[in-house]
């Protein structure tokens, strides 16, 4: 029964596979990702060993694996190794199938594996090759390969036995111009690049640029956040007292014309009011009525919240009201009560 966690095993092995496959054929830096690979022919009654440079030594399945290895190790053991099943060991087939079937195109090949091949279901392996699957009219097509899983258990022991451990297992493909292998019968996927791996260099470099963002968060932090912080504090208490008088002084300012009309309204007598307002830096300019406007004067006048308050011309008598018409300048301060000082 395949579990969730053998699903995405099973991805993530296919999205590596595809990531490496795709680099390796990059012009240019495509040769940084590919390997030349050596070959071991598994036929009966013998074996054929390939290294890169294409010089070949046959061993037959007598001889011992000591002698054999020795062989093998004055031939080179440089690059990948592919075990390659003799083309009649096995079977070549082209599938194909509705293009709906491509989802799941390895359940629809193991139903399709008894008109594929003569061998009981139960006792073979196989593998596409998705590199060629092609599409047409409504149809997807790919050759599959399959052997007995006897076979592949036999020449996975063999190559054992020589001290060789294959990168993939696949069937001979005599159309094929090169060594590398397009698929691996031990899982029936596409077989790896072997050579180096894209995915893994990628993943290499993602993580170090991961650990450098998080060193320079910690440090940032650690160190950077809190000298910024000293850095803005005041240094001392008299430094800290200067801070809050500026603004306080600040705050006064700001609030210098909110203040005045309070102090306005606090300072006439009853039955005055303001009928038009002007302030600038602290200079106020009024227009207003009232039953007596002399003492409205004065009672600006002696205010401690007003200086210079004076008539800006003559006082008229408002016929609608019955109340005299005035304007009237002064100078207004912020009081000490008003500063919080």
């Amino acid at each position: 029964m395949t579990t969730f966690l053998d699903a995405i095993g099973r991805g993530l092995a296919g999205w590596r596979d595809d990531i490496d496959h795709a680099a390796a054929e990059l012009p240019i830096v495509g040769g940084l990702f590919a390997r030349d690979w050596r070959v071991l022919r598994f036929e009966t009654g013998k074996v054929t060993y390939t290294n890169t440079a294409g010089d070949s030594l046959d061993i037959p399945a007598a001889e011992e694996a000591a002698m054999a290895s020795a062989e093998i190790a004055r031939l080179g053991r440089k690059g990948p190794l592919v075990l390659r099943i003799a083309g009649p060991l096995g079977f070549r087939r082209i599938a194909s199938f509705p293009v709906a079937a491509r989802k799941h195109l390895d359940e629809a090949i193991e139903l399709a594996l008894p008109r594929l091949s003569p061998l009981p279901a139960s006792d073979i392996v196989f593998a596409a090759d998705r590199t060629q699957l092609e599409e047409t009219d409504g149809r997807i097509s790919l050759p599959v390969s399959i052997i007995r899983r006897s076979t592949l258990e036999t020449a996975l022991a063999r190559a054992n036995e020589l001290g060789l451990e294959p990168a993939a297992v696949d069937l001979e493909d005599n159309g094929r111009e090169d060594n590398a292998p397009a698929l691996d019968l031990r899982d029936g996927r596409s077989a790896p690049a072997a050579g180096r791996s894209a995915f893994t260099f990628a993943g290499i470099v993602c993580g170090m640029l991961i650990a450098a963002t998080a060193a320079l968060l910690v440090d940032q932090a650690v160190r950077l956040d809190p000298a910024y912080a000293e850095a803005r504090r005041p240094a001392s208490l008299e430094a800290r007292l200067q801070a809050a008088i500026t603004h306080a002084e600040d705050k006064a300012r700001a609030g210098s014309v909110t203040a005045a009309l309070a102090d306005l309204s606090r300072r006439l007598p009853d039955g005055a009011y303001v009928t038009s307002f002007a302030y600038d830096n602290g200079n106020v300019r009024i227009s207003g009525l009232a039953w007596d406007a002399a003492a409205a004067l004065r009672a600006l006048d002696a205010a401690d919240e007003f200086t210079g308050a004076a008539f800006d011309g003559a006082t008229v008598r408002d016929e609608e009201t019955g109340r005299e018409r005035f304007e009237l300048t002064a100078r207004h301060r912020i009081s000490q009560r008003e500063n919080g000082l």
